[in-house]
This record gives C-alpha cells, sequence and structure tokens, in this order.
C-alpha cells in the first residue's frame, strides 16, 4: 500500500477569545500634551477626566474623546474603546 491515500493536514493556529485580551491603554493629554496612559476598564469619561485635571490643578476644562467633544450627557460614558482622551483648561480672567 503506497501514501497516495494519506494527506497531511495543517494544525489552525487556536482563537483568542475577546474575553482574555486585554483592554488596550487609553492616551491621556493635556492641553494636547501627552501626560500618560490610562487603563480605562471601569472608568467613565468624567472620572478619567476628573483624575487629569485634579492631578494638574485644573478646576475649569473641557473634554475631547478622540478628538470629539463630549457634552455632558456623554461624560457618564465609558471610556472602554476609546484611543485618546483631552483635558483643556478654560481661560479664566479675573
Amino acid at each position: 500500500m503506497g501514501s497516495e491515500g494519506i494527506m497531511a493536514t495543517r494544525k489552525r493556529p487556536a482563537k483568542r477569545s475577546h474575553a482574555t485580551r486585554t483592554p488596550a491603554k487609553v492616551q491621556m493629554l493635556l492641553n494636547g500634551q501627552a501626560v500618560g496612559e490610562v487603563d480605562p476598564t471601569g472608568l467613565s469619561i468624567s472620572q478619567c477626566a476628573n483624575n487629569i485635571a485634579r492631578e494638574n490643578g485644573l478646576k475649569s476644562y473641557s473634554i475631547l474623546v478622540n478628538g470629539v467633544k463630549v457634552t455632558t450627557d456623554g461624560a457618564g460614558k465609558p471610556l472602554a474603546g476609546a484611543r485618546s482622551i483631552e483635558v483643556f483648561a478654560k481661560e479664566t480672567r479675573g
């Protein structure tokens, strides 16, 4: 009996489960300058923005996520899935 009836098989690479992937870090920006990265797991947009503002002494600021201004309604949404969050200091003159 010859080897004509035997076929070689390739092993397929194991599929990765989406549940085991670690979430991508979100780039944090302050007035256009990178200040670090954050793990977005469990954070809302407003929580992350408040942390950035507090660490940098800001009391009044605007928020951009992926370059788009965030409204008050959108601030409670999860940060997960974003590429960047940017906090802009609002100008205050006394």
